[in-house]
């Protein structure tokens, strides 16, 4: 239910504010996230206009209070003049023109090497083992797709990466191409589509860079500009811990999708998950509640 008001009570320390409604107060709690994100615009006679769900309540301090489920606006109105302190919508619009603006994007995933499942030791390095990516033009049109098994040079595959990919040593070395095949497919797309490079985590950015020195090959970093869509997302929603792809899938799409740890196929997740979180930010679609409500 939305609903918009002037703070009449604040009490930063509960973390609740008093809105006048039809002659009676309502209370209203804000989540940690919320509260650290709000709490410097939280002043009486501020307008603020939010969301909530009139069955999700807790007590603080002896009151019943509403749990905000999202905040749209909060300003301050004068006799003369207005400020406008925070506008979901105008970020909104300022996010949409730049996804908008990224062009070409490739949307990537990689599988790395894991230590034997008995080591306790430090100083792993973890290897590209498996890139998968799919490349699309501004208007969201596939321009290619890529899937393909990388051979590692510092450590062999262990049986606890073969459980977890799902398949044999002799399998994996059987289909898997050269380091320097991959860097040479890579900075192909790379030099003929400029995509901006959409990953789902940081991890991916890190074994990449990585990879270029582990093999002895030219760095291709001022090449690459990566959008981190798992930051992005839990920044959009005021989140408090990173949201899981396949979490964000099913919500999404109200889709149980099975995991398989294969790189080509969590791309494909990553793609669609960014697709839905656009029709988010354009206004298309409201999953914020239900997120928040499964994700914080």
């Amino acid at each position: 239910m939305r609903i918009k008001g002037v703070i009449r009570q604040v009490d930063i320390h509960s973390k609740t504010i008093g809105i006048i409604q039809n002659r009676r107060i309502l209370f209203f709690y804000f989540k940690n996230s919320q509260m650290n994100l709000f709490k410097r615009y939280l002043y009486k006679g501020n307008w603020i206009d939010l969301d909530y769900d009139e069955d999700d309540k807790v007590i603080r301090r002896g009151k019943e209070c509403y749990i905000v489920s999202f905040v749209y606006q909060l300003s301050a109105m004068g006799r003369f003049d207005s400020a406008v302190y925070y506008d979901k919508q105008s970020l909104n619009h300022s996010l949409s023109k730049f996804l908008k603006s990224l062009g070409n994007i490739m949307v990537l995933d990689l599988e790395m090497t894991m230590p034997t499942y008995n080591f306790k030791g430090r100083g792993f390095r973890a290897e590209l083992i498996q890139a998968g990516f799919i490349v699309y033009d501004g208007e969201g049109e596939e321009i290619c797709r890529y899937s393909k098994y990388i051979k590692p040079k510092l450590n062999p595959i262990t049986k606890r990466l073969e459980d977890f990919l799902n398949i044999t040593a002799y399998e994996f070395y059987y289909k898997a191409i050269s380091y320097d095949e991959f860097y040479d497919d890579f900075l192909e797309v790379l030099d003929n589509y400029h995509p901006a490079i959409i990953v789902y985590g940081k991890n991916d950015i890190l074994v990449l860079n990585d990879s270029y020195s582990i093999n002895e090959k030219p760095s291709l970093q001022n090449k690459t500009r990566f959008i981190n869509l798992c930051q992005i997302i839990k920044s959009y929603y005021d989140l408090k811990n990173d949201p899981g792809l396949f979490k964000l899938y099913k919500i999404y799409y109200d889709n149980e999708d099975v995991q398989i740890h294969d790189a080509f196929n969590d791309s494909e997740i990553t793609a669609k998950v960014f697709k839905a979180f656009k029709d988010e930010v354009n206004l298309k679609t409201n999953k914020a509640e239900v997120l928040r409500r499964e994700l914080d």
